[in-house]
């Protein structure tokens, strides 16, 4: 709505009756007995008067311009039926409501504002009067309670086995750059062998035996007779970043009789809306109550509102990358892969193994030379973030893949060299440095992976989705700090 506050020396009651003939339509609860008087400070500055603005459960934002004297904090009361999720900009002016003050020039983030009436000040800093247009935006109703399998992790299968469910071959096609993805996944698979820090040949050895049976060549397989099945759908709005709102992960585990475990993860990148941005980077808050609203459904309404936000996300320009586990021989095996441009006409862009995100190499910096001099001198400087899990790791000191023999004892990280004082600083310092990479999140408190072919959790996983509800509850509500690199769960089981 468009409320037009009077200025100075103009009638309050006509202004009065321009609030709220604006609030009545949009549905808003109104009282026409109320005027608005001017507040006067000396020296001939006049506020305009206070404008009254019930804001319906209907109203997604409302707009009003004021005409501020220089110098003088003006008031206008904001009238809510119901406790909301709200931000407040006003370009120009400096903010307060009630007693918060501004996160940004003229921005108030998103917060909770209870129900009932409170006052939003508005101050011109400026040497001359200046109209100023204030919009308020109502995310919705305060969440708490979130249901997990709802808003955050999705196993049903009347969402993973429906024919609308973008599986392995609906994946594959919308990554590729041909649209169908037979040629790309047989790359993906081939490259397994070829890589010169790990060869590894059982899903060429998959690959091979599925070519066989299509007798086709690759863009004409059916990738969806590939033997593998959805595990789940993650949504990680926890890894928001400046310019995007987390990330939403499909799951897909091999069913083949010999060549598993073997686990196929796509990563896509869930765009920013344009009420998740502020003037100081992406919130969130509106990404997080669309995905929070989904805890009020259930049945038939939830699978479809799922299914549909599902088939909007997994798009090619939004997907990031590809993760294996696999442990179709000994030991167990992460790696991460990228899609890089390529010279061949017939597969413009192909997968790469990339060094994997957040995962020291153990092996290789535990053993003396300038690689491990030059890790121990970042970690000397950076140890109190890097204890906090608020550092990220540089691509030198991560593996281009990761291993680990399962029933074998864990081997540490060695930290030897770095001055005792700041180790009996941070006595946890090297197993928050592990836990936020791959082998060691993937097996404290788990065996190797966290969604299992039958989709269920292991229990590391299972405690971390209680603590990604609750981060997204907070998130919804504009109270969620950053989340730290690895768990979120408050006392997580670190590496031994």
């Amino acid at each position: 709505m468009l409320l037009a506050c009077a200025p100075a020396g103009e009638d309050p009651d006509a202004s009065a009756s321009a609030s709220t003939d604006a609030a009545a339509s949009t549905g808003a609860p109104t009282d026409p007995t109320t005027t608005a008087t001017a507040a006067t400070t000396g020296a001939g500055a006049v506020c305009p008067p206070d404008p009254r603005l019930p804001l319906a459960a209907s109203v997604d934002d409302a707009n009003f311009v004021l005409d501020l004297p220089p110098g003088l904090p003006c008031p206008a009361t904001v009238l809510l039926a119901e406790p909301r999720v709200l931000d407040v900009s006003a370009p120009g002016a400096i903010l307060s409501l009630g007693s918060a003050t501004e996160d940004a020039p003229g921005w108030l983030a998103p917060r909770v504002v209870p129900a009932g009436e409170v006052t939003l000040t508005l101050t011109n800093p400026g040497d001359t009067a200046q109209s100023i247009v204030t919009s308020i935006h109502l995310f919705g109703p305060p969440r708490a309670d979130l249901d997990r399998d709802r808003s955050l992790v999705w196993t049903q299968p009347e969402i993973l086995d429906a024919p609308a469910m973008c599986r392995l071959g609906c994946v594959m096609g919308r990554i590729a750059a041909d649209g169908h993805g037979g040629r790309l996944f047989q790359q993906w698979m081939a490259r397994f062998a070829t890589t010169a820090h790990s060869e590894r040949l059982g899903p060429k050895k998959l690959l091979d035996e599925f070519a066989a049976q299509q007798g086709a060549p690759p863009e004409q397989w059916d990738l969806d007779a590939l033997p593998f099945t959805v595990t789940g759908v993650h949504n990680r709005v926890d890894l928001r970043g400046p310019d995007h709102c987390g990330e939403l992960r499909v799951s897909f585990a091999s069913t083949h009789p010999i060549f598993r475990p073997f686990h196929l993860i796509f990563l896509f990148r869930q765009p920013l809306r344009p009420d998740d941005l502020g003037p100081n980077g992406a919130h969130c808050t509106a990404t997080a109550h669309r995905w929070a609203e989904l805890s009020q459904l259930s049945g038939d309404a939830l699978a479809q509102a799922v299914l549909a936000e599902l088939d909007a996300a997994f798009t090619g320009e939004d997907f990031l990358l590809a993760e294996t586990v696999e442990f179709t021989i000994s030991p167990w095996e992460w790696r991460q892969w990228f899609l890089v441009d390529a010279p061949d006409p017939q597969l413009p862009r192909k997968f790469d193994n990339r060094p994997l995100f957040q995962t020291v190499d153990t092996p290789r910096l535990n053993q003396p030379g300038p690689d491990r001099d030059a890790f121990l001198t970042w970690v000397a400087r950076n140890a109190a973030a890097i204890d906090a899990r608020r550092l990220e790791l540089p691509e030198p000191f991560r593996p281009a893949s990761a291993r680990a023999n399962q029933g074998v004892p864990w081997v540490p990280l060695e930290l030897t060299g770095l001055d005792p004082s700041l180790l009996a600083t941070y006595p946890n310092l090297r197993k928050n440095l592990e836990i936020v990479g791959c082998p060691a999140c993937h097996t404290a408190d788990a065996e190797f992976v966290q969604t299992l072919p039958n989709r269920t959790f292991s229990p590391f996983y299972d405690k971390e989705l209680d603590a990604r509800a609750d981060h997204l509850a907070a998130l919804a509500n504009g109270a969620a700090a950053p989340a730290p690199f690895g768990p979120l769960q408050p006392d997580p089981l670190l590496p031994p």
